[in-house]
C-alpha cells in the first residue's frame, strides 16, 4: 500500500514539474516576443490575441495560459488589448503578440503538443490586401490566417468591444458578422424590449450575422430563441422586393407571455450598398478558385474596411420589410420545421 501511495505522489509530482518546465518555457518565449516587437510591457500598442481557453495541450485546458499572458505583457480584458478567438479543442495553441502602427509586426507562438515555437512576420492590412502578401502570411498561419488578420485590423480601427466579442465567438471578422453587428443593434435601438417581452429570431436565410446576434442579444437555438431555415432561391425570390443586392435577413419575433400576444417584424439587410462602399464587387466575392484564391480573402477584408466606419448606423443597412401582429399559433407555425416563415405572415408573392 505504502508503495503504491509512493508511485502516485512520484506521478503526481512529475506531472506538477512538467507543468512548472512548460509554463516557465512559455513564459520565457512570451518575453521573448515581447522584446523582439520593440514594446514595453503594458504597451496599449500591443495586443495578444490568442485561442488560449477554447483549446487544449496534450489533453489539459489552456486557462492558466491567461495568467502568464498578463504577467509577461501586462496586456489584460479590462484594457481591451488581449482578445480570444474560438477554435476546436483539439487544435494548437496560438498566441499573437500584434504591435498596431508597426506595419504589421507581430510573433507568433505556437504549441501544438510537441513542444512550443515561435515565428515572427508581417500581418498587417497592408500586407493582406496583395495575392502576393496574402500567400506569404498564409504560408506561416495556415487555415488561422483569415482570423488573425481580420480581428487584428478591427482591433488596430478601435472597433467597439461588443462588436470585437461577436469576432471572438465567430472566430474571425466577416462582412457577415458586421451585418449581424447592425442588425441587433437595429433591433435594439427600433425595437426595445419593454416589461413582460422577450425576443425569438428567425434567421431565414443564415448566415454568418447569427453568432452576432447570439452574442449581443443573448438568443440560442438551445435556448429555443433563434431558430435557422435556410431558404431555397425560389423561396428567397418570392419575398417582394428581395434583389441581388437588398437581401431578406430574418424575422424578428417579440412576444409577451403573460398577454399572450405579439409581433412579428421582417428585415432586410443591403448588401449591394455594402460593397458599393467597400469598392468590391459580388464576383469579387466569388472569384475562380473560391477560397483558394486569395482575392477570395481580401474581397472580405475590403467590405471588413468599408463597413467599419457604419457599425454605429445599422439604419443605414437594416430595413423592416413587414410588420405585422401574431398569435401563438403563428409563432410556432413559424419556428416549426418546413414551414417558410414568410408564409405565415403573408409575406410572399
Amino acid at each position: 500500500m505504502k508503495r503504491l501511495a509512493g508511485i502516485v505522489a512520484l506521478v503526481m509530482l512529475t506531472g506538477c514539474f512538467a507543468q512548472g518546465l512548460w509554463a516557465a518555457d512559455m513564459t520565457n518565449l512570451i518575453k521573448e516576443g515581447v522584446k523582439e516587437l520593440g514594446v514595453e510591457k503594458g504597451s496599449p500598442d500591443l495586443l495578444v490575441l490568442t485561442n488560449a481557453t477554447y483549446v487544449k495541450v496534450n489533453g489539459e485546458t489552456t486557462e492558466g495560459v491567461v495568467d502568464i499572458i498578463g504577467d509577461t505583457t501586462g496586456c489584460s480584458m479590462g484594457k481591451k488589448n488581449l482578445l480570444f478567438y474560438h477554435r476546436p479543442v483539439n487544435s494548437p495553441l496560438k498566441i499573437v503578440l500584434f504591435v498596431k502602427n508597426s506595419g504589421g509586426s507581430a510573433v507568433i507562438i505556437t504549441d501544438n503538443g510537441q513542444g512550443a515555437g515561435k515565428t515572427s512576420l508581417k500581418m498587417g492590412i497592408e500586407q493582406a490586401l496583395t495575392p502576393d502578401g496574402w500567400k506569404t502570411i498564409q504560408q506561416e498561419l495556415g487555415p488561422d490566417t483569415f482570423s488573425l488578420v481580420s480581428i487584428t485590423d478591427a482591433w488596430t480601427k478601435d472597433a467597439p468591444y461588443d462588436f470585437l466579442r461577436c469576432c471572438e465567438f465567430h472566430n474571425h471578422l466577416c462582412p457577415g458578422v458586421s451585418s449581424g453587428y447592425q442588425i441587433a443593434q437595429f433591433i435594439m435601438d427600433k425595437y426595445p424590449l419593454n416589461k413582460g417581452e422577450a425576443y425569438t429570431w428567425i434567421a431565414a436565410p443564415n448566415w454568418c450575422k447569427e453568432d452576432a446576434i447570439q452574442i449581443l442579444l443573448d438568443l440560442t437555438p438551445g435556448k429555443k430563441s433563434l431558430y435557422v431555415k435556410n431558404l431555397t432561391a425560389g423561396q428567397k425570390k418570392a419575398v417582394p422586393g428581395e434583389t441581388a443586392t437588398d437581401n431578406t435577413g430574418g424575422i424578428l419575433i417579440i412576444w409577451n407571455n403573460k398577454a399572450n400576444t405579439g409581433k412579428a417584424v421582417a428585415l432586410r439587410y443591403n448588401w449591394g450598398k455594402a460593397r458599393r462602399i467597400s469598392g468590391v464587387t459580388e464576383e469579387d466575392f466569388a472569384p475562380n478558385g473560391g477560397k483558394t484564391n486569395p482575392l477570395f480573402w481580401i474581397s472580405r477584408l475590403k467590405c471588413n474596411t468599408g463597413l467599419s466606419p457604419y457599425l454605429s448606423k445599422p439604419a443605414d443597412f437594416v430595413t423592416v420589410v413587414k410588420e405585422v401582429p401574431v398569435t401563438g399559433q403563428m409563432v410556432a407555425d413559424m419556428t416549426r420545421a418546413g414551414v417558410n416563415p414568410y408564409e405565415v405572415i403573408e409575406l410572399t408573392n
